[in-house]
Parts: C-alpha cells; sequence; structure tokens
C-alpha cells in the first residue's frame, strides 16, 4: 500500500496521463467524478460504510454527514475495491475534510494489498485556520455589488477550485466549466441558484482569503483575515459597506 499527498502546485500531470492510474474528481472529460449522479448511482452504499468502518476500527459520523467527505470516502473506497492506482483531486472538500479524509485513506490503505493512493491538496499552502473571517451581508442578488466587491477586494486572487459544476455538490448537473467567472455569470443569471465561491493569495499580508456565497437569494461577501490586519480590514468594511461585519470561523455565515 502507498499513499502519497501532493498539492496543486506540484507536477501531477504525469499521474493523470498515465494508462495505470485512474485519475478521480478531476475536470477532464476521461476522470471518474465523485459529485453529481456518480455517488447517487453507486449501489450498496450503506454495506461499503459498514466495510470502512469495519476497517478503521470506529464509527465515523462523516459517512452519513450527506457532505462533499461523504461522497469522497464511500467512492473512493469502492473504486479501491476495484482498482490499484488512484489519483484523487480534492476540489469540494474543506481544508478540514481533506485532513480527515487522508487520515481514513491511511487506514483503509493498510488493510488493501498493492493499492497506491495519490491525493492532490486543493489548497495553497495558507494556513486556513489561522485566519478569522468576515462578512457583510447583502439581502439581495446585485451583479454590481459583486463584481464591485471583486474589483476592490478580490484584485490579484485566484479561485481555489480549478472545477465547478452546478448543483455545487449534490444532485444531477445541469451545468459544468473550468471558468470560475462563467460558473458565477451562469448562478448571477437565475434566483434560487446557491453557490461558494472561494479565492486565495498567500501574497496578500492582510488578508489572504476570499469569498463569495450566494445563498437563499442573498450575498455574503467575504475575506479571511489575518490577526493583526483585522481592525483595519473591519473598518474599510464597515465604512465600503456601512454595516459591522459579522464573524464566521471556518462556518458558513448562516
Amino acid at each position: 500500500m502507498s499513499l502519497t499527498v501532493i498539492d496543486t502546485d506540484s507536477d501531477y500531470q504525469s499521474l493523470i496521463d498515465n494508462k495505470d492510474f485512474t485519475a478521480v474528481n478531476f475536470p477532464i472529460k476521461n476522470a471518474v467524478k465523485i459529485f453529481g449522479n456518480s455517488y447517487d448511482r453507486l449501489r450498496g452504499k450503506k454495506k461499503l460504510k459498514l466495510e470502512i468502518e469495519n476497517i478503521i476500527g470506529f464509527k465515523d459520523d462523516q459517512l452519513d454527514s450527506c457532505e462533499a467527505i461523504e461522497n469522497f470516502l464511500v467512492f473512493t473506497y469502492y473504486l479501491l475495491k476495484t482498482n490499484n492506482k488512484l489519483v484523487v483531486f480534492t476540489v469540494g472538500l474543506s481544508y478540514e475534510s481533506i485532513d480527515h479524509y487522508i487520515k481514513i485513506m491511511e487506514i483503509i490503505l493498510t488493510k488493501l494489498d498493492d493499492r497506491t493512493l495519490y491525493v492532490v491538496k486543493n489548497f495553497s499552502d495558507i494556513n486556513e485556520s489561522t485566519l478569522t473571517d468576515f462578512y457583510v451581508h447583502i439581502n439581495k442578488i446585485d451583479k454590481e455589488i459583486v463584481f464591485n466587491f471583486m474589483k476592490n477586494w478580490l484584485m490579484g486572487f485566484k479561485p481555489k477550485d480549478e472545477y465547478f459544476a452546478y448543483p455545487q455538490y449534490f444532485g444531477k448537473i445541469e451545468f459544468e466549466t473550468d471558468d470560475y467567472f462563467e460558473m458565477l455569470s451562469f448562478i448571477l443569471s437565475e434566483p434560487n441558484r446557491n453557490y461558494e465561491f472561494y479565492f486565495i493569495n498567500k501574497n496578500n499580508s492582510q488578508y489572504r482569503k476570499g469569498m463569495i456565497v450566494i445563498n437563499n437569494n442573498s450575498l455574503y461577501l467575504g475575506v479571511g483575515v489575518n490577526s493583526i490586519h483585522e481592525k483595519s480590514v473591519i473598518d474599510k468594511l464597515s465604512e465600503e459597506y456601512m454595516q459591522t461585519p459579522i464573524i464566521y470561523n471556518n462556518t458558513l455565515p448562516w
């Protein structure tokens, strides 16, 4: 067994191109997709979850979380039963979920002979746990407000994800793209389309992370701030949006 963790700045293209490896969750045509209908159509999920818990030796609530981590754990285990070599892209998982996923897969691989798993971490070297998230809430969907936020707060940032699908985590895929702005325009074009966009910039000294969250026909615009710059960012957000920003640490703002 072998588990190797690499990040998106590493050269993992050779693994994807290697016919001995099964590419999972990458935004390429021949990759196995975890989201969308793939997990919904997977048969025997209850049995697979029981097998995982028997292997790891404890009950893992994430296996019934109805969140992206459940899909990753169950689907990867299913694929490892019939594929010797996988390379998995962790887009869709939070920082904490990636760590949990690696922990569980390390245990599983000790019980599976002759298996190789490469996990491509979908985040930069920014430690998000050291940041405080500040959001402003806009009680309507307004494209101009979104684009002004991007211009004033997210210059030099890049999207954290490389692949975008709607609905974002569950359900039949209606639209998918590798262009975040194309997805953002799609989300903003109609009501009742919820989505979470995350951006990073490890060279920004005041705030390293940006967020555009669209939920229940309202906007949450946010930044992840280093502690020494919290006051100045709060003052700037308050002045620009005429409200005191709300604080949420590693959770969604509602």
